[in-house]
């Protein structure tokens, strides 16, 4: 984890915003983050050596998903898994191939922005969910509205592992984040949580191909959510 910059306070006494650091488990996961598989996607921003994505916003504290990387590139070429074909992202100078994702990369520099030690779990709702299953058909129902692709994220934390999303039902957020969270029985991951709406069955592939299943990415972190994390001990 980061060390936290001592906090600031503006006019009046409010805190200034601030940013947590959470790392991912590879650049493929920040990619496939902020990829909608439309061949359009949101920007990544390079700062000191992290690549990042920005997340969800939890009280005066931003979650910034990263890893780090030696590259200095403004241009990523993400290629989702298919069929025989592994998922891979690299820096890349040329966008002219055809049929391919590309990412833009924004370089800039965030130093101004105090780095938070850790994530206040007072600001955050924890409400756990006893079967993954409903857990994600929540968050594909959610994200639909939206016309959106739904995402949720999958660490460890002790010898458990885990699937969470932010404000998965509509109506139990208030003045807190809403976090939800299930335990998974298998430790199996993949880049995608397909749910077959029909039977009520979930598994985990690396790609999108059957179109008779509804689909929410899988964001892999390496470590933990700290509020989480804190609340299982």
């Amino acid at each position: 984890m980061e060390q936290g910059k001592k906090e600031k306070k503006g006019k009046k006494g409010k805190e200034e915003s601030r940013i947590f650091y959470l790392r991912a488990a590879s650049i493929e996961d920040i990619c496939r983050l902020v990829c909608r598989f439309d061949f359009t996607s949101d920007t990544l921003l390079l700062s000191n050596g992290k690549l990042m994505a920005l997340g969800e916003r939890v009280g005066e504290t931003q979650i910034a998903y990263y890893i780090t990387t030696k590259d200095n590139g403004s241009v990523l070429l993400y290629e989702p898994a298919y069929r025989e074909t592994e998922e891979r992202a690299m820096f890349t100078a040329s966008t002219d191939l055809p049929n391919k994702q590309y990412i833009n990369v924004m370089r800039a520099d965030l130093s101004r922005f105090a780095t938070a030690a850790v994530v206040d779990e007072k600001s955050v709702q924890l409400i756990k969910v006893e079967a993954s299953t409903d857990l994600i058909g929540a968050v594909i129902r959610n994200a639909s509205r939206d016309e959106k692709l739904a995402h949720v994220y999958c660490f460890s934390t002790g010898a458990k592992t885990v699937l969470g999303a932010f404000d998965a039902v509509e109506g139990l957020s208030n003045d807190k984040i809403a976090f939800f969270y299930a335990y998974l029985g298998s430790p199996k991951r993949g880049n995608f949580a397909r749910y077959d709406y029909r039977n009520n069955v979930l598994d985990f592939v690396d790609s999108m191909e059957g179109h008779s299943y509804m689909y929410a990415k899988v964001i892999n972190l390496a470590e933990p959510f700290p509020f989480l994390e804190k609340a299982s001990k």
